[in-house]
């Protein structure tokens, strides 16, 4: 086993944004910082509601030279808050119920991951909801994972309450993720696994053998990140105004 970072562990950041939904980024722009500028092992595209992006990403990594693993994913808001759905083949409509959401997901062989949980500041899914998720009976209502880390203003809120009930009550696999809508936020929350390969995520997840890690942002940060998000938000209104080709 070969780690890009050197370590015994591979590092894997599974909560990155494009400019097809929130992001600020282009989807080349993206997958060229990760193999130039991060040790990331690997990592998935979870636009908000679609998944063009993620495949468009699938397309220019597999004729590229990476040397880091890539997954399909979407980050959906469903109506109790939002899921990271991974290792999609469809898209998964949002505002359906949590538990047809999970079962949709789980439907495609994918994993369903609690983004951000207990946040105050973003639709997140409550304790109420995670309970209720942990006492169903159905399997396809449980989620895979939880974020356990997510350095944005959302993931910090309420971090120490959701780590307390996943360590007493959920026994989740705990992750973490970036929540990265601009390049320099890229890797800087991931989860530490055994391997480094798409198969070898999936393994540690279902054995729990996952470990969250990072470094929270600054405030000046979130806001800047926020102004960004504004001016994408701009560019994706004038382009849908008066299209001019390709530019995410």
């Amino acid at each position: 086993m070969t780690t890009r970072s050197g370590g015994a562990r591979g590092k894997a950041d599974m909560h990155l944004h494009t400019l097809y939904s929130d992001g600020t980024v282009a989807v080349e722009d993206l997958l060229e910082h990760i193999e130039t500028q991060t040790d990331l092992d690997l990592v998935a595209i979870t636009d908000h509601e679609r998944l063009d992006g993620a495949q468009r990403a699938l397309e220019i990594h597999a004729a590229g030279d990476f040397h880091f693993d890539l997954v399909v994913g979407e980050e959906i808001t469903t109506r109790r808050g939002h899921l990271l759905a991974l290792f999609l083949s469809e898209r998964i409509p949002a505002l359906r119920p949590l538990t047809e959401t999970l079962e949709r997901i789980h439907d495609q062989g994918g994993l369903a991951i609690a983004a951000h949980p207990l946040a105050p500041l973003t639709p997140s899914l409550g304790r109420r909801s995670l309970l209720a998720l942990d006492d169903d009976p159905d399997p396809r209502h449980r989620l895979d994972a939880i974020e356990l880390f997510n350095p944005s203003a959302a993931g910090q809120a309420r971090r120490q309450t959701r780590e307390r009930l996943n360590e007493e009550v959920l026994h989740l696999a705990p992750v973490g993720n970036s929540d990265a809508h601009v390049l320099e936020h890229v890797g800087s929350g991931w989860t530490w696994f055994p391997g480094s390969t798409a198969a070898e995520y999936r393994r540690a997840i279902a054995e729990r053998g996952t470990e969250p890690a990072g470094e929270h942002w600054s405030s000046w940060h979130n806001v800047s990140v926020y102004g960004r998000q504004l001016v994408a938000k701009g560019r994706h209104l004038r382009h849908t105004l008066r299209p001019t080709g390709e530019w995410r």
